[in-house]
């Protein structure tokens, strides 16, 4: 394959007026032509698993051993490591990755989510906070945060995550089934209940929705 760049002022696609210097790299404004072959082997044993994530994980480790200060390697190393549940050394690349940048709101998260499934709750409290303050937007942060401050018994802060992960995902009937949860916690039932009603629109088969709904109508009922 051949590929060639024009960074010249004739350019009329080129960004940069007046044209600047361009190097390798993997931002949006970096060269990034890059070929990758990925072989497997012609014959393998499916019961062993995908050789394409070993040749992936060790691909990771090279470009680590190459340049530690390689974020997306450390990164798609912990995700993979995660992947298979070794949870202390996926933790320990998160946090390699985050040392070269703190502030990135999806390795914050996928820390929180790795800390949460090895029993450590306490610990990723602060990383879906660090994630929902670099990236309002996010959605799984706000759900995984609400999840958290929920687990530790703050149903007013959970409330608050999850309605504002609704508002970023209107659609998402967990969110509202989560937030209804939280909402019932507090003593509001009626907004819990319009909470579950609206989960059960978005899929009528949410179990959660649907008995919390139902318990509540019960509830008010008796009353």
């Amino acid at each position: 394959m051949r590929y060639a760049y024009d960074n010249s002022k004739e350019n009329p696609l080129n960004p940069n007026h007046p044209p600047e210097r361009v190097r390798g790299g993997n931002r949006s404004k970096d060269e990034m032509a890059h070929l990758w072959l990925q072989v497997l082997p012609r014959n393998f044993d499916p019961q062993e698993g995908d050789p394409r994530m070993s040749l992936q994980e060790a691909l990771a480790r090279h470009d680590i051993r190459n340049n530690p200060a390689d974020f997306t390697a450390h990164y798609n190393l912990a995700s993979m490591l995660q992947a298979r549940d070794d949870f202390a050394e996926a933790i320990a690349e998160y946090q390699a990755a985050l040392r070269i940048h703190p502030q990135d709101a999806t390795v914050n998260n996928a820390l929180g989510a790795a800390l949460i499934a090895s029993g450590q709750p306490d610990r990723a409290m602060a990383y879906f906070q660090a994630a929902v303050r670099s990236s309002p937007e996010y959605f799984d942060a706000h759900y995984n945060l609400g999840n958290a401050l929920a687990s530790a018994q703050d149903f007013q802060g959970a409330a608050d995550q999850f309605a504002a992960a609704v508002r970023v995902r209107p659609e998402d009937a967990d969110a509202h089934a989560n937030l209804g949860t939280a909402l019932a916690e507090l003593g509001w039932l009626a907004e819990a209940m319009a909470q579950f009603k609206r989960a059960l629109e978005i899929n009528p088969a949410h179990r959660l929705a649907r008995e919390n709904l139902q318990q509540l109508q019960s509830t008010t009922a008796d009353h």
